[in-house]
């Protein structure tokens, strides 16, 4: 595994679909992973030869697992990317798998995640695997961000139930868009759903998530995601971290 600070052109790329802040990632629209390569729909063999940019959070880890319909974990690898998680880095890698046939589809997943292992953000982009033969490499079109989450802001610190969550949201698929709030411990304490009518056109929402004030409920992170028809495996989700107090 290699990975490395963007060079001027990539990094150029990917700032123009979003910004950064000193302290945190803007609520405008910016993308936190590009899986540069494989593409959708790529063929290919073991190893699977995998370029990704990312910010890494403040959890430094980078998780991509390789899953098939049936919902077998096929491969797994987390790596751990030194640097600043304000910066977009660059790191290639390579995921060795095995399947009992000789052809065979899957999704393969790259997930950063915080400092307790919550998801930061998730892309997935589903691959045929061979044993064996030709590889045939799909580009990756980059798309504009999906997601422009309006309020609240990231790091808001919220003392009232519900939180209003209010932005725009281009669904990639006809499966509901779901809002989740998350604890430290991994609990999920709120989740609401947006039913989607015209996969690929921009809608607008505002969520209210509810929830029951307690004293060991502080850091939460707000997710938003996508599923992509196998259970367990999001085709899409960013995230916001927020403050509860009492």
């Amino acid at each position: 595994m290699v990975y490395r600070l963007r060079n001027a052109l990539l990094l150029c790329l990917l700032l123009c679909l979003g910004s950064v802040t000193s302290h945190s990632i803007s609520a405008q629209p910016v993308q936190q992973i590009i899986i540069l390569s494989p593409g959708d729909h790529s063929v290919v063999t073991s190893p699977i030869n995998i370029t990704t940019l990312v910010y890494p959070g403040e959890g430094a880890l980078v998780r991509m697992t390789l899953v098939d319909q049936q919902q077998n974990l096929l491969a797994r690898q987390v790596i751990r990317i030194n640097g600043s998680h304000h910066e977009a880095v660059e790191f290639t890698a390579e995921l060795a798998f095995e399947i009992p046939v000789e052809r065979t589809t899957a999704f393969l997943t790259v997930v950063t995640q915080d400092y307790v292992n919550r998801p930061i953000a998730m892309r997935s982009v589903p691959l045929t695997l061979q044993s064996s033969g030709e590889m045939r490499i799909e580009p990756q079109l980059i798309t504009d961000p999906w997601l422009e989450i309006n309020q609240p802001e990231p790091g808001a610190v919220i003392n009232d139930s519900p939180i209003i969550v209010a932005g725009t949201v281009r669904p990639i698929n006809d499966r509901p868009v779901i809002f989740e709030l998350i604890t430290e411990r991994g609990s999920v304490i709120v989740t609401r759903q947006v039913a989607v009518t015209t996969p690929g056109e921009k809608m607008a929402f505002e969520i209210p998530l509810p929830y029951s004030p307690s004293l060991r409920i502080r850091d939460i992170r707000l997710t938003i995601r996508q599923p992509s028809g196998i259970a367990g495996v999001n085709l899409i989700l960013d995230s916001l971290p927020l403050t509860i107090v009492p």
